[in-house]
């Protein structure tokens, strides 16, 4: 005999999904504030690395946001096919049927593909934050910072307590000095640029 449930079918599928889709559609899916900041930005050996690290996370969230625009725009047309082909006398009942489950589908799915696309927002309004910081630069600027990058990281891997040694670093050391070391590298492009 299957377990009794407090929840029907009818109410998981409505007010309690209704319930969940508002309590979590500000909470992150993804990457938090947080998490960008000490493990996307901050955990990088130097600027130069972070500025890449950004510019990747952020293509990856962009490209997210059109896929969203074009699946909408999609499922636009589809529904508006389905509605003719349901306005259509013509048509089997059962195929009729069908077609406005589809629809009937396809709408309240529409708040997952919301909460989604709030979330890809918000994390790239705060990496967009921490790219604005950064100076820009050429590709040799970046490879002059390189050997600082890889060093760094193999010494971290020295240390003992390995990952969570140096997550922890990331959180509590890099994240607190990420300002500096921005500065630093600001100065150290000037000279570059001085130089060349």
């Amino acid at each position: 005999m299957p377990p009794s449930s407090v929840i029907t079918a009818e109410q998981a599928t409505g007010n309690v999904l209704q319930e969940l889709e508002e309590a979590f559609f500000d909470i992150p899916f993804e990457n938090s504030d947080f998490q960008n900041r000490a493990f996307v930005v901050a955990a990088q050996q130097t600027p130069a690395r972070a500025y890449r690290a950004i510019g990747l996370r952020m293509h990856a969230k962009i490209r997210a946001v059109k896929e969203y625009q074009y699946a909408q725009a999609k499922l636009a047309i589809d529904i508006e096919e389905r509605e003719a082909k349901i306005a259509d006398e013509s048509i089997n009942p059962f195929e009729r049927r069908r077609l406005e489950l589809e629809n009937t589908k396809s709408r309240d799915e529409s708040g997952w593909g919301q909460k989604l696309l709030n979330d890809a927002l918000r994390e790239l309004d705060c990496l967009y934050a921490e790219f604005r910081r950064l100076p820009r630069y050429t590709r040799e600027q970046f490879e002059a910072e390189e050997a600082k990058h890889f060093e760094g990281r193999l010494q971290r891997q020295l240390l003992p307590g390995g990952g969570a040694r140096e997550s922890l670093d990331n959180m509590n050391v890099d994240l607190k000095w990420w300002d500096s070391r921005i500065t630093e590298s600001a100065k150290n492009i000037a000279m570059l640029e001085m130089k060349g």
